[in-house]
Order: structure tokens, then sequence, then C-alpha cells
């Protein structure tokens, strides 16, 4: 089966896309984002948290925020053992009296 449209190019008028001499480039103008009002400022406990997980040891994260370590374990809630409870915790061995011979 055979399909044939007739005349259908011959009612429309054809137009030729314009030369490229003729034709205006159109250009993307790329606006910096103004720096006024679009900062955020970080809480310190946000910044140690940030910087830990980028990677960065806590004297580091400690050293560049001007904070203690200390204070930096209490941001991310890092507990160290106290030094009495591991006293406790460990045996305690006594040496046995010499003997003196004679």
């Amino acid at each position: 089966m055979a399909v044939s449209i007739s005349g259908s190019l011959s009612s429309q008028s054809t137009v030729a896309p314009p030369s490229p001499a003729e034709s205006t480039p159109t250009e993307v103008v790329h606006k910096p984002v103004s720096a006024i009002g679009d900062t955020v400022k970080l809480s310190q406990a946000a910044q140690v948290h940030q910087l830990k997980q980028q990677g960065q040891a806590l004297s580091q994260i400690a050293s560049n925020l001007g904070i203690s370590v200390a204070t930096v374990d209490g941001y991310l809630g890092v507990t160290a053992p106290k030094a009495a409870s591991v006293a406790l915790a460990a045996p305690t061995v006594k040496a046995a009296p010499i003997a003196a011979k004679g």
C-alpha cells in the first residue's frame, strides 16, 4: 500500500534561516551574586562538627578555631574516662616481701 501526499509543500511558503552574518548572537551574561546578605555564620559547635566531618583531628580543630581540645570534645560529645575510675578498675599487684638470709 502506497501513500502519497500531494500539494503539501506547494501550499506552504518556505523561509530560509538567516545567514550567520545576519543573525545576532545571544550572549549569556553571568552576574556575580552579591556578597551582602548572602553569608551564613556557623556557630562554633557547627564549625567543629563540619571540620570533624572533613577529617580534621581534634587538636587541629581546636587550633584552627582557637579553642581547647576539651571544648572540641564537648561539642562532639566525646567523653574521656576519669583518672579515678581508671585507677579503681585496674588490678593492683603487691610485691611479696623478700626474706633475709642469715
